[in-house]
Protein backbone atom coordinates (compact mmCIF):
# COMPACT_ATOMS: atom_id res chain seq x y z
CA UNK A 1 0.00 0.00 0.00
CA UNK A 2 1.16 3.34 -0.88
CA UNK A 3 1.48 6.20 1.54
CA UNK A 4 1.80 8.49 -0.94
CA UNK A 5 -1.99 9.40 -1.07
CA UNK A 6 -2.57 10.04 2.78
CA UNK A 7 0.12 11.95 2.83
CA UNK A 8 -1.18 14.73 -0.26
CA UNK A 9 -4.31 14.00 1.32
CA UNK A 10 -3.07 15.38 5.07
CA UNK A 11 -1.01 18.34 3.47
CA UNK A 12 -3.79 19.53 1.90
CA UNK A 13 -6.43 19.07 4.63
CA UNK A 14 -4.13 21.11 6.92
CA UNK A 15 -3.32 23.52 4.30
CA UNK A 16 -6.92 24.01 3.63
CA UNK A 17 -7.75 24.28 7.28
CA UNK A 18 -5.20 26.95 7.95
CA UNK A 19 -6.72 29.14 5.28
CA UNK A 20 -9.90 28.19 5.88
CA UNK A 21 -10.14 30.27 9.48
CA UNK A 22 -7.93 33.00 8.38
CA UNK A 23 -9.11 36.05 8.27
CA UNK A 24 -7.69 37.76 5.02
CA UNK A 25 -6.92 35.18 2.00
CA UNK A 26 -3.74 33.51 2.53
CA UNK A 27 -0.16 34.73 0.55
CA UNK A 28 3.43 33.87 0.96
CA UNK A 29 4.33 37.07 2.58
CA UNK A 30 3.53 38.58 5.87
CA UNK A 31 0.42 40.34 6.06
CA UNK A 32 1.50 43.32 7.50
CA UNK A 33 4.52 43.34 5.22
CA UNK A 34 3.64 44.88 1.69
CA UNK A 35 3.96 42.41 -1.04
CA UNK A 36 6.95 42.88 -3.81
CA UNK A 37 5.69 43.87 -7.13
CA UNK A 38 9.05 42.46 -8.70
CA UNK A 39 8.63 39.22 -7.06
CA UNK A 40 5.45 38.65 -8.27
CA UNK A 41 5.91 39.44 -11.37
CA UNK A 42 8.61 36.92 -11.30
CA UNK A 43 7.01 34.40 -9.55
CA UNK A 44 4.64 35.11 -12.72
CA UNK A 45 6.44 33.24 -15.15
CA UNK A 46 6.08 29.97 -13.80
CA UNK A 47 2.34 29.46 -14.86
CA UNK A 48 0.04 30.37 -11.61
CA UNK A 49 2.80 31.39 -10.01
CA UNK A 50 2.28 35.24 -9.58
CA UNK A 51 -1.55 34.75 -8.52
CA UNK A 52 -0.44 32.12 -5.98
CA UNK A 53 1.81 34.67 -4.18
CA UNK A 54 -0.93 36.98 -4.06
CA UNK A 55 -3.25 34.10 -2.75
CA UNK A 56 -5.47 34.14 -5.95
CA UNK A 57 -6.01 30.80 -6.38
CA UNK A 58 -8.56 31.12 -9.35
CA UNK A 59 -6.67 33.31 -11.07
CA UNK A 60 -3.77 30.64 -10.66
CA UNK A 61 -5.65 27.71 -12.13
CA UNK A 62 -6.81 29.88 -15.16
CA UNK A 63 -3.65 31.09 -16.21
CA UNK A 64 -1.85 27.94 -15.64
CA UNK A 65 -4.11 26.22 -17.62
CA UNK A 66 -3.42 28.80 -20.25
CA UNK A 67 0.05 28.85 -19.98
CA UNK A 68 0.11 25.12 -20.29
CA UNK A 69 -1.96 25.15 -23.16
CA UNK A 70 -0.16 28.14 -25.11
CA UNK A 71 3.19 26.14 -24.67
CA UNK A 72 1.97 23.32 -26.18
CA UNK A 73 0.26 24.92 -28.67
CA UNK A 74 4.00 26.49 -29.72
CA UNK A 75 5.14 22.91 -29.51
CA UNK A 76 2.73 21.65 -31.73
CA UNK A 77 2.77 24.12 -34.62
CA UNK A 78 6.24 24.20 -34.22
CA UNK A 79 6.33 20.71 -35.27
CA UNK A 80 3.27 21.32 -37.64
CA UNK A 81 5.12 24.04 -39.59
CA UNK A 82 8.40 21.81 -39.95
CA UNK A 83 6.39 18.96 -40.95
CA UNK A 84 5.14 21.04 -43.82
CA UNK A 85 8.20 22.30 -45.13
CA UNK A 86 9.56 18.91 -45.20
CA UNK A 87 6.55 17.83 -47.60
CA UNK A 88 6.80 21.37 -49.65
CA UNK A 89 11.06 20.80 -50.07
CA UNK A 90 10.38 17.05 -51.08
CA UNK A 91 7.53 17.56 -53.37
CA UNK A 92 9.87 20.51 -54.58
CA UNK A 93 12.81 18.88 -55.13
CA UNK A 94 10.98 16.12 -56.59
CA UNK A 95 9.02 17.79 -58.97
CA UNK A 96 12.24 19.38 -60.10
CA UNK A 97 13.88 15.95 -60.66
CA UNK A 98 10.53 14.58 -62.30
CA UNK A 99 9.53 17.39 -64.61
CA UNK A 100 10.54 21.06 -63.71
CA UNK A 101 8.86 21.75 -66.69
CA UNK A 102 4.85 21.09 -65.23
CA UNK A 103 3.43 21.25 -62.19
CA UNK A 104 2.94 17.53 -61.00
CA UNK A 105 0.52 16.26 -58.11
CA UNK A 106 1.82 14.44 -55.04
CA UNK A 107 -0.05 12.49 -52.72
CA UNK A 108 -0.94 14.36 -49.39
CA UNK A 109 -0.85 12.61 -46.15
CA UNK A 110 -4.06 14.60 -45.13
CA UNK A 111 -5.36 13.08 -47.76
CA UNK A 112 -5.78 14.52 -51.55
CA UNK A 113 -3.45 15.29 -53.91
CA UNK A 114 -1.55 18.72 -54.13
CA UNK A 115 0.95 20.13 -56.30
CA UNK A 116 4.18 22.19 -54.86
CA UNK A 117 2.38 25.33 -55.25
CA UNK A 118 -0.58 24.16 -52.70
CA UNK A 119 2.45 22.30 -50.69
CA UNK A 120 3.59 25.74 -50.50
CA UNK A 121 0.52 27.32 -49.16
CA UNK A 122 -0.23 24.81 -46.80
CA UNK A 123 3.41 25.49 -45.74
CA UNK A 124 2.89 29.24 -45.13
CA UNK A 125 -0.56 28.32 -43.53
CA UNK A 126 1.43 26.37 -40.67
CA UNK A 127 4.00 29.21 -40.63
CA UNK A 128 0.86 31.46 -39.71
CA UNK A 129 -0.41 28.97 -36.92
CA UNK A 130 3.38 28.78 -35.32
CA UNK A 131 3.35 33.01 -35.45
CA UNK A 132 -0.20 33.15 -33.85
CA UNK A 133 0.82 30.87 -31.07
CA UNK A 134 3.60 33.09 -30.03
CA UNK A 135 1.34 36.10 -30.35
CA UNK A 136 -1.14 34.28 -27.66
CA UNK A 137 1.60 33.29 -25.77
CA UNK A 138 2.97 36.86 -25.52
CA UNK A 139 -0.69 38.10 -24.86
CA UNK A 140 -1.62 35.39 -21.72
CA UNK A 141 2.00 36.40 -20.21
CA UNK A 142 0.80 40.17 -20.68
CA UNK A 143 -2.59 39.68 -19.40
CA UNK A 144 -1.27 37.60 -16.05
CA UNK A 145 1.48 40.27 -15.58
CA UNK A 146 -1.69 42.96 -15.42
CA UNK A 147 -3.79 40.60 -13.37
CA UNK A 148 -0.64 40.16 -10.93
CA UNK A 149 0.32 44.03 -11.17
CA UNK A 150 -3.60 44.36 -10.31
CA UNK A 151 -4.14 42.13 -6.94
CA UNK A 152 -0.44 43.25 -5.94
CA UNK A 153 -1.43 47.12 -6.36
CA UNK A 154 -4.96 45.66 -4.07
CA UNK A 155 -3.21 44.10 -1.45
CA UNK A 156 -0.42 47.11 -0.49
CA UNK A 157 -3.05 49.31 -0.76
CA UNK A 158 -4.84 47.83 2.44
CA UNK A 159 -1.46 47.11 4.06
CA UNK A 160 0.20 50.31 3.90
CA UNK A 161 -1.07 52.55 6.84
CA UNK A 162 -3.21 55.42 6.01
CA UNK A 163 -4.63 58.09 8.16
CA UNK A 164 -8.22 58.11 8.54
CA UNK A 165 -9.12 61.27 10.69
CA UNK A 166 -11.81 61.32 13.08
CA UNK A 167 -13.84 58.56 11.55
CA UNK A 168 -14.95 57.43 15.46
CA UNK A 169 -15.49 60.37 17.80
CA UNK A 170 -16.89 59.68 21.30
CA UNK A 171 -17.56 61.83 24.91
CA UNK A 172 -18.31 59.93 27.52
CA UNK A 173 -18.91 60.65 31.39
CA UNK A 174 -17.56 59.19 34.54
CA UNK A 175 -19.36 59.03 37.76
CA UNK A 176 -17.63 61.61 38.71
CA UNK A 177 -19.00 64.05 35.90
CA UNK A 178 -15.47 63.72 33.86
CA UNK A 179 -16.00 64.07 30.41
CA UNK A 180 -13.83 62.28 28.06
CA UNK A 181 -13.14 62.28 24.26
CA UNK A 182 -12.12 59.58 22.20
CA UNK A 183 -11.28 58.79 18.54
CA UNK A 184 -10.29 56.67 16.38
CA UNK A 185 -7.46 56.80 14.27
CA UNK A 186 -6.44 54.75 11.69
CA UNK A 187 -2.19 54.89 10.57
Amino acid sequence: MSYRPGLIICILLTFGIHTAFAQQPFTFVKTNEPVSVWKALAWDVLPGGGHMYTGHYEYAALFAGLKISGVYAIYYYYNYWQYRGSLYRSAKKANEALDPHHDLLFKDPEGGYKTVKEFGYVYDRAAHYFTLSILANAAIYITSWIFTWYHVHKINEIRQPTYVGFNQFSFTTDENGTVWAACTVRW
